[in-house]
């Protein structure tokens, strides 16, 4: 995005709302709007539409330089204060260049993250609404950064629990980024782990498990085998596997997943291998008895991390 303008990953201002940084770029009304919009627009009948006057320069400067404030106070977890500064800097960014300017949507993509990393998922949706209006415009419907805004979306309505929503915008990205990265690229295995999720939280463990044997067949290549995060997909599979009842199968995963967690060196009271050792112990025993494998027991969770998967 120009000037350096870049939103990571993934609102509006808030009106009659008090900021940290108003003096910057104070709160107008509609009539102070318009009349500040018709006076740039003369201005840039004067100097030239590719032209910046220097007031306006200056505003994008300060403008820019709030944003990054902003994502320092994001960085230390000051939500309230960061949120302050995305505002103001939109405030600013949108009088010195318009609503729908790239830059307008970077700021807002960046808001939006905010608000997720608070919990504030309707927020959220509403703002990378916005953002996806926008890059669509300048971009088009098929252009890396309007896959991650999708992406985006479709974390927030897992996160609001509409998984349907989530799958089909899932899906969506997908074919999205294998027409721009080609198959075998990791943002394609990033969207099917987090497909893999949602099928999970739905209950539909077959489903989970294919999204996760892609995203571990494209990590794997381009990772390699012995990499940890192949170790951890192992260890899901494994005990998604158990909960469905094939036993043997689980036993291939769980052993795979120890021998990777032992050659990147963790150690046996490390909470990774205190689950995988635990699940062997399951494994070992259910065999033993020849319990039937119903896939009825769902007692075998896969402890230590929340598979929360981020572009």
């Amino acid at each position: 995005t120009s000037n350096g303008m870049q939103h990571t990953g993934c609102a509006s201002d808030v009106g009659g709302r008090s900021h940290k940084y108003d003096d910057f770029f104070p709160p107008m009304d509609d009539k102070k709007k318009n009349k500040f919009r018709s006076t740039r627009k003369g201005k840039k009948a004067i100097t030239g539409s590719g032209e910046r006057s220097g007031r306006e320069g200056f505003d994008v400067n300060v403008a820019i330089t709030l944003h990054q404030i902003a994502q320092i106070n994001r960085r230390r977890g000051r939500h309230s204060d960061a949120l302050s500064a995305y505002q103001v800097a939109l405030r600013g960014m949108k009088q010195a260049l318009g609503d729908r300017h790239p830059n307008v949507a970077a700021i807002l993509g960046n808001q939006g993250n905010l608000y997720k990393d608070m919990g504030k998922f309707d927020e959220a949706y509403v703002i990378y609404q916005e953002v996806l209006s926008i890059e669509t415009h300048h971009l088009g419907l098929c252009h890396p950064e309007v896959s991650v805004t999708l992406h985006n979306i479709a974390t927030i309505e897992s996160s609001r629990g509409r998984y349907s929503d989530a799958i089909n915008l899932y899906t969506q990205v997908i074919k999205m980024q294998k027409s721009l990265f080609g198959p075998n690229h990791i943002s394609v295995a990033v969207t099917s782990s987090c497909m893999g999720d949602v099928y999970e939280r739905m209950g539909n463990t077959m489903k989970s498990m294919d999204m996760y044997e892609e995203t571990l067949r494209i990590r794997s290549e381009i990772m390699g085998r012995q990499h940890i995060d192949v170790g951890r997909l192992l260890h899901k599979l494994g005990c998604l596997t158990l909960q469905h009842g094939d036993y043997r199968k689980a036993e291939v995963y769980v052993t795979k997943a120890a021998a990777i967690y032992l050659f990147n060196d963790l150690k046996e009271d490390h909470p990774w291998m205190r689950d995988i050792r635990r699940n062997e112990a399951d494994i070992k025993g259910l065999l033993a008895t020849g319990v039937n494998q119903d896939g009825d027991d769902d007692g075998f969770g896969f402890g230590g991390g929340d598979g929360d998967d981020k572009l």
